[in-house]
């Protein structure tokens, strides 16, 4: 062979092969820049969920690919939002590999002081079908009128999961529905929003995804860190799911909590509570308990003990507050649809609400909303013969307690001291779950539940006297005439 054409041969040949190793190369690496106006903003963390990055000086950021990766989004730092903050904040881009693009942010300043900021809690909102959106608007009427009371703040919100009831078509209505508070709200992935038949826990949040972005994710607001977690995680059969933080997004967990000082407020929201119990109890590995708890909840607690943490969770219908040790309390919060839009109540016998928490610095304090009453309304008192568990007891439900609360009671104006707290069923659940005839679902029946609180009148012809101190000491009060 000459000599010349086997040079070309073999010239050829290598640029072939280089080819493939260029064109690869210009994907290995997801660039972009994060601005204000047009000028970078440096120290911003971006993520593609396996990696965090923070952006340069000029606002530059470069993030290896990963082979899994389907969004790259930001970690919106303090004073900042994105740049569509209303009906779902467009905080991520879809990465596509198959062409060569970077991935620019723009953000804007936050026109408000977001040091003192106002979080509106929901959760399991859970829409089954079109007609539950006329008790639902009643939900954000309620909603607009606390944001307009702090008109001075900050304000946005949170809804920890279940946003409808397998009935992911619902979705566009409850965002036009819920942005009509014109304030961001922020979605947890829930039991409700996944898709099932798939062969694993991956192909499950194809949905959710769709529409609302990743399904981890962080953002500041003024000196307080927020994360969201994806908890739920499917079996691969059937309706079957569990509690359950995988490998990846603990590993991300990892790198997004590196960027934040310790000692730092941090709100982590998720679906599934963290624990249930202040002192967990020994792991039973059934469908209830893993569930409805997170298996490995032990590996997040130790992750997350050099901060001052507000866990927030829903998927219970139940109003609860766990406090797992001094600097981590775990919220979790009954459901917006009540049970399942069939009443007014939890099966807790909480009233459909909402949590408000008011932070002012790294000062956080909080109260439960019962939407249609008004702030004070913190407790349901029931006169004697009311409690089939107790029949000669008077009863009270103070469905936002937790143990730095205090109970008391009054007869003729004195003082009994404090009540005592029981396990019982609140008697307005009962009464509504009785008469099946007006449940849609046939199954759904009232709960015991550890926040009601009895005493045992001298004379049952009395005026009695509820007073209940929060853990900020505010006080509220309830009579009961016999």
């Amino acid at each position: 062979m000459n000599r010349n054409l086997f040079h070309l041969i073999c010239f050829l040949a290598l640029i072939c092969a280089l080819l493939p190793i260029h064109s690869k190369a210009q994907n290995s690496c997801i660039d972009g820049k994060v601005t204000n106006n047009g000028e970078g903003i440096a120290n911003v963390v971006v993520t593609d969920g396996n990696k965090c990055v923070l952006s340069d000086k000029k606002g530059h950021y470069s993030i290896p690919a990963s082979a899994n990766t389907e969004f790259v989004y930001v970690s919106t730092p303090s004073g900042y939002l994105p740049q569509d903050s209303l009906n779902i904040p467009r905080f991520y881009q879809k990465v596509n590999f198959k062409k060569t693009a970077t991935y620019n942010f723009e953000l804007k300043k936050n026109p408000r002081n977001d040091n003192n900021h106002l979080l509106l809690v929901h959760s399991d909102p859970q829409f089954f079908k079109e007609g539950n959106f006329d008790h639902y608007s009643k939900v954000v009427d309620d909603c607009l009128a606390t944001i307009n009371e702090n008109k001075e703040r900050d304000v946005f919100g949170i809804d920890c999961g279940d946003l409808a009831g397998d009935r992911s078509e619902l979705y566009p209505k409850y965002i036009d529905c819920l942005n009509r508070t014109n304030v961001p709200f922020y979605r947890v992935l829930g039991n409700h929003d996944m898709n099932y038949g798939g062969r694993t826990d991956e192909t499950s949040t194809k949905t959710y995804n769709h529409t609302f972005g990743p399904a981890y994710y962080s953002f500041n607001r003024g000196k307080v860190h927020y994360i969201i977690l994806d908890n739920v995680f499917y079996f691969g059969r059937d309706y079957f799911y569990m509690g359950y933080i995988d490998e990846r997004i603990f590993q991300w967990l990892e790198q997004d909590l590196s960027y934040i000082p310790k000692g730092s407020t941090v709100f982590l929201a998720m679906h599934i509570p963290a624990c249930l119990e202040e002192q967990p109890q020994p792991f039973s590995y059934n469908s209830v308990s893993m569930g409805d708890q997170t298996v490995n909840a032990s590996s997040l607690f130790n992750m997350l003990k050099p901060y001052h943490v507000h866990i927030l969770t829903g998927h219970m219908h139940y109003n609860r507050n766990i406090i797992h040790s001094t600097s981590m309390y775990e919220h979790n919060t009954g459901a917006t649809c009540g049970t399942w839009w069939q009443g007014d109540y939890c099966l807790d016998g909480a009233p459909i609400g909402y949590g408000v928490y008011q932070i002012d610095g790294d000062k956080v304090s909080w109260y439960f909303k019962s939407a249609g009453h008004p702030r004070d309304y913190q407790m349901r008192a029931y006169p004697v013969g009311s409690n089939t568990d107790f029949p000669e007891d008077i009863s009270v439900n103070v469905w936002n307690w937790d143990k730095n609360w205090k109970v008391e009671w009054y007869e003729n104006g004195i003082n009994q001291g404090e009540m005592i707290r029981c396990e019982s069923i609140d008697p307005e659940v009962a009464k509504m779950c009785a008469d099946k005839e007006k449940l849609e679902f046939k199954w759904i029946g009232p709960i015991k539940t550890d926040h009601i609180f009895r005493a045992t009148p001298q004379n049952k012809n009395t005026m009695i006297e509820i007073r209940v101190t929060d853990s900020f000491n505010n006080v509220y009060q309830t009579t009961i005439k016999q």
